[in-house]
């Protein structure tokens, strides 16, 4: 046992005095900020310093001797144009000049800090969702809403000028099957802070099923002497629908309608048919039959009400 501890206390002493490279993070403050300044864009939050020593100061900078944060006063580095950027050596000197004389200061990161500030310009302007979600299959995509739908942007008055939208970061789903909920950031620009910082996307994914209803094909359009006939009265159809939307979609959903103006000189017995609107939620609707043939017919004037009856 005691060859092992001397052997193992000899290990140990090479090994802290050999020579070897670490990273350290020394944290950055901005500091005496007035009330009535935004900061769009935030120093970052620590530098990474690369130092060269033995072991066993280095053990010390890690765990005795930390790094006092790099503290930057807002009014001695304040610009007229809202954009400040520090030459991060510069301020790591007071750092380097406290290290012990046989530690080499290797490299830092980064080497520049900037942030963008301004004294409360902004504007509210729409969020983008920049997205594509692919639904299982049997299913679709029945909606994708975001809230919030806008968000506040402050930033110098060139940038407000040209900004339209906050664009959140691009994302792809795949295989959805329920309804999903995600939340993204905006797309980072310099000199541009966003309230909130993110947003809220729901993706409403619904399974598919089939469904056939009769609707009657009405004449718009006509003279008042004159009606339309068609034959079939009505037509079959069919669609997919989302099963939460299954009851809510009916005949009543749907209108077919031919105009009297397509009518005219019409030679052929027939016409084809199209649907005038489609509901929400329905998908890939069909006719059956596509077609109907069709008679204009007069109305006998006795039909119409006698105006002169008191």
């Amino acid at each position: 046992m005691f060859f092992l501890l001397l052997s193992a206390s000899f290990w140990l002493f090479q090994t802290v005095n050999e020579v070897y490279e670490e990273e350290f993070d020394i944290p950055v403050r901005l500091v005496d900020v007035p009330e009535n300044v935004v900061i769009t864009t935030e120093l970052p939050a620590h530098v990474r310093i690369t130092l060269r020593d033995r072991g066993v100061v280095l053990l010390r900078y890690r765990y005795v001797h930390t790094f006092a944060p790099i503290v930057v006063h807002f009014d001695s580095v304040a610009t007229t144009s809202g954009h400040v950027s520090l030459a991060t050596a510069e301020l790591l000197k007071p750092v380097v000049a406290a290290l012990e004389s046989s530690t080499q200061a290797l490299s830092v990161r980064p080497e520049t800090m900037d942030f963008y500030f301004n004294y409360g310009l902004s504007k509210r302007v729409p969020v983008v969702v920049q997205g594509k979600f692919f639904p299982d299959s049997a299913y679709s995509i029945m909606a994708v809403d975001v809230e919030p739908r806008e968000a506040l942007v402050y930033a110098s008055r060139s940038v407000l000028d040209t900004l339209t939208a906050a664009y959140l970061e691009p994302i792809r789903l795949h295989h959805l099957t329920d309804t999903t909920i995600v939340r993204r950031k905006f797309v980072k620009i310099p000199g541009v802070k966003y309230v909130p910082n993110q947003a809220r996307l729901t993706i409403i994914a619904d399974r598919m099923v089939e469904k056939t209803v009769e609707v009657p094909v009405q004449g718009v359009n006509f003279p008042a002497d004159k009606t339309l006939r068609t034959f079939p009265a009505k037509v079959k159809v069919t669609f997919q629908v989302g099963m939460s939307q299954y009851k809510k979609v009916t005949d009543e959903s749907f209108v077919i309608v031919i105009n009297y103006a397509d009518l005219i000189g019409r030679k052929e017995p027939s016409i084809p048919l199209s649907l005038k609107s489609t509901p929400y939620g329905v998908y890939r609707p069909r006719l059956t039959p596509d077609h109907v043939d069709f008679i204009i017919e007069d109305i006998n004037p006795s039909d119409f009400p006698d105006n002169d009856t008191p």
